[in-house]
């Protein structure tokens, strides 16, 4: 047997299950968690960066965002070229090698020697996320979202005609549980900008607080404090609020099919 097919048996072995670079690295990354358990321990917080990965007919681009999903950045193109023992990424013009495990790809230090002059290489791939070395040399971790979408309604500042409350009702807003934000009203709408945020918190030890899925509601003028939120357990497919003078609801694509699937295996 060949040490190309020896290496794509052990890669199926693994948890990666035979998913290969190109294939694992689409998704959005946000360090959101760790810049604010950073910041809130009283560290300084690496810079906050979102990413982008889309596959393409040649490639890959990488687009850095903010968190409402809008480019910051020229998107970037890469190649993922794989070897018998390791797999190669290019970025532009910069080839960083990576090392195959099972727990994903890890930065190969012997086979990267070029100088590469860019704000960041990506340094470590898991199904979970990305590992970033910025240009001083700093690092952080990005963990993978989980698209979210949601509807909401607010009031509006004037009633209608006969005097009861009028409501803008918006469908299908787009965000991601890895600190994604959407705004909904303002400008012609009838109703103050609010802004809807996701996060997936995985609470640092030693706390003993329970992971948990957190909705909340900012207004533009004050993006860092929320207004109110709710928060619902790390595993549900919804979470919900009202504040009376708005609501909104929000589900986590992917984990309403789960959690189906759980409950038809209990019934049956």
């Amino acid at each position: 047997m060949s040490l190309t097919s020896l290496s794509i048996l052990a890669l199926a072995a693994g948890s990666q299950s035979a998913v290969t670079l190109d294939q694992q690295l689409p998704g959005i990354y946000t360090n959101e968690e760790q810049a604010y358990f950073e910041k809130d321990a009283g560290r300084t917080p690496p810079p906050w960066i979102a990413l982008k990965i889309e596959s393409q007919d040649n490639g890959l681009t990488i687009t850095r965002t903010d968190a409402f999903g809008k480019p910051v950045a020229s998107p970037q193109s890469g190649l993922v070229t794989s070897g018998a023992e390791r797999d190669s990424l290019t970025v532009d013009n910069c080839t960083r090698n990576f090392d195959r495990t099972d727990a994903g790809w890890t930065y190969s230090a012997m086979q990267n020697r070029m100088l590469c002059n860019q704000d960041y290489q990506i340094i470590g791939v898991s199904a979970d996320g990305l590992k970033l070395r910025f240009a001083d040399g700093t690092e952080t971790q990005l963990k993978r979202a989980r698209p979210v979408e949601c509807w909401a309604a607010a009031k509006k500042t004037e009633p209608k005609a006969d005097g009861s409350p009028d409501w803008l009702f918006v469908r299908k807003l787009s965000l991601h549980d890895q600190g994604g934000r959407v705004m909904i009203g303002g400008e012609e709408s009838g109703t103050k900008p609010l802004i809807l945020r996701m996060r997936a918190v995985y609470w640092p030890k030693p706390s003993t607080n329970r992971p948990s899925m957190v909705l909340y509601v900012h207004t533009p003028d004050n993006p860092d404090r929320a207004v109110s939120y709710s928060w619902a357990d790390i595993d549900a497919s919804r979470v919900g609020l009202n504040l009376r003078w708005m609501q909104a609801s929000c589900t986590i694509k992917g984990a309403e099919r789960a959690s189906d699937v759980t409950a038809s295996n209990f019934r049956g």
